[in-house]
């Protein structure tokens, strides 16, 4: 593994919401690996924890147009697709499930959706991040922006560190041991919380 790119929406409006969840990911894995965000060399911020641990973006595109940054810098450093692992959000999922996989459609995801276009390939690995939480808007566009309720702030406090455990497993086991052990796992082992349901 390459690259870790968190997926989100740039600029403070952003910031909270659902759609941000990649970007939570990629923010505490550059706190557990002491690095720093930086400007990078396009639509992107770039952190460089050391040859021990990959590369972390935060495209600065917008979400539907994550694909140029991403593939800008991995033409630049000759990197193939399979040696990036894309941090997203997945309405599919109810939150407390992460699942990690190696290749595969964009499920309809526009940041995925392009990032695969742009690579001309389905073959990156990618770890989705369940948001399907009770009440939500009609429209999935206004659900998927809106702020994380404060009710759920610690439960997806949660999910985002053990996605950031699911990655750093991957990298100390390789990608299976990592989708044996989360794919299975859930914050909410018996059924949905009242605070998700409500």
């Amino acid at each position: 593994m390459r690259l870790v790119v968190g997926l989100g929406n740039p600029g403070k409006r952003y910031e909270g919401t659902w759609h941000n969840l990649g970007v939570s990911v990629t923010r505490e894995l550059a706190k557990r690996w002491g690095a720093a965000f930086k400007k990078g060399r396009g639509d992107y911020q770039i952190a460089e924890p050391g040859s021990s641990h990959p590369a972390l973006m935060i495209p600065t595109s917008f979400m539907n147009r994550s694909g140029e940054p991403v593939s800008g810098w991995m033409r630049y450093h000759r990197v193939p697709p399979e040696e990036i692992l894309i941090v997203l959000d997945d309405h599919d999922l109810p939150l407390g499930r992460i699942r990690l996989r190696q290749e595969g459609s964009s499920g309809g995801h526009k940041g995925l959706g392009d990032i695969i276009v742009k690579l001309g390939s389905n073959q990156v690995p990618r770890l989705r991040l369940g948001i399907r939480a009770g009440r939500e808007a009609e429209e999935l566009a206004d659900q998927v922006l809106s702020s994380i309720p404060r009710g759920l702030r610690k439960d997806v406090r949660l999910v985002v560190q053990t996605a950031a455990d699911a990655v750093e497993l991957a990298l100390l086991k390789g990608t299976a041991a990592a989708m044996n052990k989360y794919n299975k796992w859930t914050l909410y082992p018996d059924v949905l919380s009242e605070r998700v349901s409500e």
